[in-house]
């Protein structure tokens, strides 16, 4: 059980310093999407790399930043009936919900973004824009980084889920 205990908490930290690195990057895709309005419009000077690294910092953060929001529970949910069933059936809806439709899809989303992500590697893949980013094969490795990451907190939040049922205290209590 401690194993288990440390694997939470392991992805729970790992999960939350991903998240503080991809939220720091949502102020910089809106600075630098304002920079880029003042400079072509304000300034008539434009450069295609910028449009794009906005672009891409905001894909980024977003895909990122997944893992840490479903570690919060900070998803969507229908709240209607959620508040309204007990704790055991909300742990149990956890776990179920974790093992029956996250881990899928992340291993789906693994698997077929792995010839994706290969062959933009195997040319190392620039942006198809004259004057964009170098490095798109970069970015396109970012797909199944979140999937892992996202894989990882779902195991964690059935863990998690599991120890509840158990009646064991939840492996991350007092860790923040």
């Amino acid at each position: 059980m401690e194993l288990l205990a440390a694997f939470v908490r392991a992805v729970d930290r790992l999960n939350r310093g991903v998240g503080v690195l991809a939220s720091a990057m949502v102020p910089l895709a809106v600075g630098l999407c304002a920079a880029v309005a003042l400079l072509r419009y304000g300034l008539g000077f434009g450069r295609v790399w910028m449009q794009e690294l906005y672009v891409v910092l905001a894909g980024v953060s977003f895909m990122l930043v997944l893992s840490r929001v479903h570690g919060e529970d900070g998803h969507v949910r229908v709240d209607i009936f959620w508040r309204r069933w007990p704790e055991r059936r909300r742990d149990l809806v956890e776990l179920a919900g974790n093992l029956l439709f996250v881990v899928p899809w992340t291993l789906v989303l693994l698997w077929s973004s792995r010839g994706f992500v290969a062959l933009s590697w195997s040319v190392l893949e620039p942006s198809a824009q004259a004057g964009g980013l170098p490095g798109l094969f970069l970015v396109k490795s970012v797909i199944p980084l979140a999937a892992v990451l996202l894989l990882l907190q779902a195991l964690a939040g059935a863990v998690r889920a599991g120890f509840r049922l158990a009646g064991r205290p939840d492996p991350c209590a007092g860790s923040d």
